[in-house]
């Protein structure tokens, strides 16, 4: 049974935080004014994975819960970029609770989905970091706790890389995938190299989960993988876009672009006249500011016009930007992602895809009300329990009233996750979608 009380109050926190900071300051500086982030000189020499500094961090939230987790840590290690030649340094987040089982790791990949230095987990995370000002992140924390009462270390890598790089997909993979490979690397945490190793993300952190599960075979085949789980997933950049565009959620393209555009080059160098008055307005905005406040800036917009771009109607189908987005990923038309799940199972891997059709599903809603099943997932990956083979399709309601889940010793969780549900977002998105829509 999961002890309520983590949950309620986690509940109770989010409901406040949303509309101020709690947590007290501390003398916590962001990235970029922060010189842990700095690598020493000759760190391009280290292999992936090579840890290149640590420290021992507080954490917000956790700590004002007083949850009793053992330590926290991070590291700031050597990775790739947006091409695997490319050298690069991230940093990753490491929390251990008190009944660590010193051989299991989850690799929890948080959805950013922003372009601002101050939006990476591993400086929200912190106490006197912004966790008050961030609700994305903080209700993902309904899991953490979750994972920490199962006894698993976590490891969360500010995937996006130093540059901010959203929907960088390969460069995503990496980045987790090394965070793994750190953190095994780190002995402080008595880690074994053959640690089992699940990894989770959903929305922007199933670019990141995706992209590892697909390149780690052959990127980092020394890895005790057991499993992947992912959702709201990405699949398609132009089919996104295109889905994005004019509606609601809008700023996630504008993040995706500004991501892309500061990862490549050769996008940058193209982009050089084409940038309107206007787009370097929604570039600048996006470059400082974290996922919601995006989200309420450019609902609504055509990103696709001269407005933002010149011959903007055409930028999907520029030969510079077509080379790059064919190979990359951001959010999360349905019928793109259920493509990708068959082509992954077509190249003989194991997918389970769970269709989710009750009508009160929504972006946010189908994360949290699928916790439960991700946990069941995580715990029969590391305990070795047997997994369909090829390429499973199911489709359900909703994940909540699935007796089965009720029967694993849910219920509080169960309450507490409805309750939250219908207090802040709604069920469907509704509250958020209302609020979007109020301040447009």
């Amino acid at each position: 049974m999961f002890r309520l009380l983590p949950f309620v109050l986690v509940c109770l926190v989010l409901q406040f935080v949303s509309a101020s900071p709690l947590l007290p300051r501390a003398n916590v500086q962001p990235p970029g004014k922060d010189t842990f982030y700095e690598p020493d000189n000759g760190w391009e020499n280290e292999e992936p994975g090579a840890i290149l500094r640590t420290r021992k961090v507080e954490l917000a939230f956790l700590q004002e819960l007083n949850y009793k987790y053992h330590e926290a840590y991070e590291l700031l290690y050597r990775t790739t970029g947006a091409y695997e030649k490319d050298p690069l340094t991230t940093v990753t987040t490491i929390i251990v609770p008190n009944n660590a089982k010193k051989d299991m790791l989850v690799d929890y990949n948080v959805y950013i989905d922003a372009n601002g230095p101050q939006c990476v987990p591993s400086y929200t995370l912190r106490r006197g970091g912004q966790l008050g000002n961030d609700l994305a992140l903080t209700y993902q924390q309904l899991l953490f706790t979750t994972l920490l009462d199962e006894g698993y270390v976590l490891t969360i890598p500010d995937y996006q890389g130093p540059n901010q790089g959203f929907a960088v997909g390969r460069m995503e993979g990496r980045m987790a995938i090394d965070s793994v490979r750190a953190t095994l690397n780190y002995g402080r945490l008595g880690l074994s190299k053959n640690t089992k190793v699940v990894g989770y993300g959903y929305s922007g952190g199933a670019i990141a989960t995706g992209w590892a599960a697909s390149l780690q075979p052959n990127y980092a085949p020394e890895l005790n993988m057991m499993g992947w789980s992912m959702g709201g997933t990405p699949a398609n950049l132009t089919g996104t876009v295109l889905n994005l565009d004019k509606g609601l959620f809008a700023g996630f393209a504008v993040a995706g672009v500004v991501g892309i555009l500061d990862s490549y080059n050769s996008v940058k160098e193209w982009s050089q006249g084409r940038i309107t008055k206007e787009g370097q307005k929604a570039i600048d905005f996006a470059r400082t500011h974290c996922m919601i406040d995006v989200l309420l800036r450019y609902p609504f917009r055509t990103l696709q016009s001269d407005t933002f771009v010149k011959n903007g109607a055409r930028i999907l189908y520029d030969p510079a930007i077509t080379k790059i987005t064919d190979t990359l990923v951001l959010v999360i038309p349905f019928g793109d992602a259920l493509t990708a799940a068959n082509r992954w199972a077509d190249n003989g891997a194991d997918v389970k895809f769970e269709e989710l059709q009750d009508l009160l599903m929504g972006h946010i809603t189908s994360e949290l009300t699928n916790l439960p099943n991700v946990i069941m997932f995580i715990r029969d990956r590391m305990q070795g329990k047997s997994f369909p083979s090829g390429f499973t399709h199911t489709r359900v309601g909703n994940p909540l009233e699935d007796p089965n889940v009720i029967g694993q010793g849910f219920e509080s969780l169960v309450k507490v996750i409805a309750g939250f549900i219908e207090s802040t977002f709604g069920f469907g998105d509704k509250k958020l979608i209302n609020r979007i829509k109020q301040e447009s």
